[in-house]
């Protein structure tokens, strides 16, 4: 009779052990998942390569979901991500404006992606925005897409300059040309939500900001797909250790 009650006792234990892994593999998954939202911007013109080395070791290392930097260094970083990247590599084009013409934001897009970039940010043509000219917006993202060809392209609104009504018909125009995301710098949760309905599901949102594990929390929930930050190996990093703690 004891030795029933021990074996018991024993199985309890062993399910109660494994029942506290499961736990701890599907906090660890959540936290995987949230981590490979988060994208890296590196775009300070003070950057060397030692710290993009070490930045691209820790992306890898962490699976972080993208590192941004600029075109100059597209070539470099491909080489310090490796063989087997974790990370996925993203050129800015055109900061912080958009104030180039197309053709040389098609030509800067061009050359990212012959140096193996995975994909490009290119910033809108703020000044034709605010004027209203979205006929001129929507001919330039498509001319952008034809030249990203099977490279993802990104479209960035600075949402601190534009009225709210121009980053929504803008976000809607940018939506209908074949653009696989749109990047949304200075934008609250609200707005964040308003051009999550905008663009009716036709392609991703990406806001910065996220600097903050609420404001990265918040920014996600609102309608976010992607959050970009300063400190995104930082909480990365915070995100996995709080899994584990758990």
């Amino acid at each position: 009779m004891e030795d029933l009650v021990a074996e018991k006792q024993n199985i309890s234990i062993s399910e109660e052990e494994q029942f506290k892994e499961f736990r701890r593999m599907k906090r660890l998954e959540e936290a995987a998942a949230n981590v490979a939202k988060l994208e890296c911007d590196c775009l300070s013109p003070n950057v060397d390569k030692m710290s993009l080395k070490e930045l691209c070791r820790t992306a890898n290392s962490l699976k972080l979901g993208a590192i941004v930097v600029r075109p100059s260094v597209v070539k470099a970083c491909v080489a310090f991500l490796g063989k087997d990247p974790q990370a996925s590599l993203i050129a800015a084009v055109s900061c912080p404006d958009g104030g180039e013409t197309t053709e040389v934001k098609a030509l800067a897009v061009n050359r990212a992606i012959k140096d193996g970039v995975d994909e490009t940010e290119v910033c809108a043509p703020t000044f034709f925005i605010k004027e209203g000219n979205f006929a001129y917006l929507k001919k330039e993202c498509k001319k952008l897409a034809r030249v990203s060809r099977s490279r993802a392209l990104r479209i960035v609104l600075d949402c601190a300059v534009l009225r709210e009504q121009e980053v929504l018909k803008a976000a809607s125009t940018i939506a209908d040309t074949g653009v696989n995301c749109i990047r949304l710098n200075g934008a609250d949760g609200e707005l964040v939500s308003k051009v999550k309905a905008a663009v009716k599901g036709k392609c991703l949102i990406k806001c910065d900001g996220g600097d903050t594990l609420s404001a990265f929390v918040n920014l996600t929930v609102m309608g976010a797909d992607s959050v970009s930050a300063k400190s995104a190996c930082e909480l990365a990093n915070l995100l996995l250790k709080q899994a584990e703690e758990e």
